[in-house]
């Protein structure tokens, strides 16, 4: 076996030992986060956790067809057999009975090199017998020589020599594995009794509810964001130094973490960040706009306070002379090209609530597409509002398009036409008192201004994607998965099928839909919420 098979496989195992068998109990229980980060020294800046759990994973086999699922496994065993092939071992034999949870974590750089960061993986064992035997198998396919030695009572293994060292050592029944020895020894340090990761003061990110998924099969956490992105920036090739500006905005982020869950409804993924409570804190959104689109929606996005989130955005590049020149810029395009203030025209109005839908089409402007679009935005001034659509009217008209009027339920809409009768290039009308409508697409200002049928709040699957998220949303998006895919292969026919490989075709037609969506529990708190929903597995 070659150097470089024993190292690839070393970062999973600990080499045989005299005292290895001789623990207490041949069993352990499952490790979970806090646990692994029990042994992770505090000044940890990054950790990532991934769960060997069985019954984590084994819900996916609830979705999909047979042809999804068997793809999945096949890559998967085909992944873990060649991570393996140097060995001539079996993953599911040989690895998966005794290594439990796994974490991952970066470290600052030790003392004679402060730029590279230093990588620590603590994995949970859940059979020591088990785990022995692999190290034995391990061990008579070595051809380097291997070293033991003691630190502060604990045996560490250096297997490897040269640039493939690796260290190893078992600590409170985890496997401790490092490319540096000092690295190791920090970690028994923190064994026992040195400030852990998990014991870190302020650092809650290991408890049960901080990300609210029930067993998360990977997470990572960055309990010190503006650190950890100041020692990646300096590991670089060529190291790069943050600007006052870009110093104080990394400042507001304290900390964050995420992690990725499969339940009822299909892969869920959270991120939860921690601030100083200076950030933009949005109002929420009512998303109320949504029971105006139809259920034939191919995908919706909304949210509240644009005008806010553009004064915002001015203020940070106000302190940045680069984003500043590059938004002044493009204040002037827009000016020469539509005679309009960016500011006062267009974002000083947009303080309310906006949702933007696609929907299909079979005629008009955007039929060779198949979609158009439709916005609905309420105004916090209607008067300003209904002045910057004169002024887009008469840009409109003075380029050779005419507009007529017409009445659709309760709105007077205006159809801004092409020339020599190529159509509609877009309408737009109050719907309501404070909300305007512009379309782009024949007959969708008739589905939102004049609903008939079922509305997309009441759609099964955008529920689903959207309903178990916060009530409390600052934002949202919803993509109707099986929806769009049916309409790419409508409109690419053969083409489709020549470029959507069998393997890719097989999975996207196992999603249903992605859920999108944002929000702000509390000052300090900003989360943002993924939802991946599979369709139920079939015979």
């Amino acid at each position: 076996m070659s150097k470089q098979g024993i190292v690839m496989a070393a970062t999973l195992v600990v080499a045989a030992g005299a005292g290895f068998a001789a623990y207490k109990y041949i069993y352990s229980g499952e490790s979970n986060a806090g646990d692994l980060a029990g042994v992770i020294p505090a000044d940890a800046y990054m950790a990532a956790y991934i769960s060997n759990e069985p019954e984590a994973w084994e819900k996916l086999k609830k979705f999909g067809t047979p042809t999804a699922q068997n793809i999945i496994t096949t890559q998967l065993n085909e992944a873990q057999q060649k991570f393996l092939a140097e060995t001539k071992m079996d993953f599911s034999k040989d690895i998966q009975p005794w290594v439990g949870n796994t974490m991952m974590a970066i470290l600052p750089g030790s003392d004679g090199k402060p730029d590279k960061p230093q990588v620590l993986i603590a994995i949970g064992i859940k059979d020591k017998l088990k785990a022995l035997d692999f190290a034995n198998k391990l061990k008579a396919q070595s051809k380097d020589p291997v070293k033991k030695f003691d630190y502060k009572g604990i045996e560490i293994t250096d297997t490897g020599k040269g640039g493939g060292q690796t260290f190893t050592a078992i600590v409170n029944d985890r496997l401790v594995v490092a490319p540096e020895q000092k690295t190791i020894e920090s970690a028994i340090d923190t064994a026992q009794g040195k400030p852990s990761l998990a014991s870190k003061a302020g650092n809650d990110w290991f408890k049960a509810d901080t990300l609210g998924l029930k067993q998360p099969i990977a997470a990572f956490y960055i309990p010190d964001y503006l650190t950890a992105v100041q020692e990646l920036l300096k590991s670089g090739k060529t190291p790069v130094t943050l600007d006052p500006a870009t110093m104080t905005q990394l400042k507001k982020i304290q900390s964050f973490g995420g992690g990725i869950a499969i339940d009822d409804a299909g892969i869920r993924m959270k991120i939860v960040a921690k601030t100083d409570g200076t950030t933009l804190n949005l109002p929420t959104t009512s998303a109320k706009a949504v029971s105006s689109f139809p259920a034939d929606t191919l995908m919706v996005a909304g949210g509240t306070g644009l005008s806010q989130i553009w004064t915002e955005a001015n203020k940070i590049a106000a302190s940045q002379p680069t984003t500043q020149q590059a938004l002044n810029q493009m204040r002037q395009s827009f000016t020469q090209s539509t005679q309009l203030d960016l500011d006062k025209d267009i974002f000083a109005w947009m303080g309310g609530d906006y949702t933007l839908g696609m929907m299909p089409v079979s005629s008009g402007i955007t039929a060779a597409a198949g979609f158009g679009g439709a916005l609905t935005i309420d105004s916090n001034d209607r008067a300003v509002t209904d002045n910057t659509m004169t002024k887009l009217v008469n840009l409109a008209k003075n380029s050779g398009f005419s507009v007529e009027q017409r009445q659709v339920g309760n709105a007077q809409i205006s159809d801004v036409k092409a020339p020599a009768g190529q159509g509609t290039l877009f309408s737009y009308g109050w719907v309501s008192e404070k909300s305007m409508l512009l379309a782009v697409g024949d007959g969708l200002v008739e589905k939102i201004a004049q609903p008939s049928g079922e509305s997309l709040d009441r759609s099964p699957n955008y529920t689903t994607a959207l309903s178990s998220m916060s009530a409390q949303k600052q934002s949202y998006a919803y993509i109707d998965i099986e929806k769009v895919f049916n309409l790419y292969n409508s409109k690419m026919g053969a083409v489709a099928e020549r470029t959507m490989p069998p393997d890719v075709n097989a999975i996207v037609t196992s999603i249903q839909g992605l859920g999108m969506s944002s929000a702000q529990p509390d000052k300090n708190t900003s989360n943002f919420e993924v939802l991946l929903t599979l369709k139920p597995a079939t015979e």
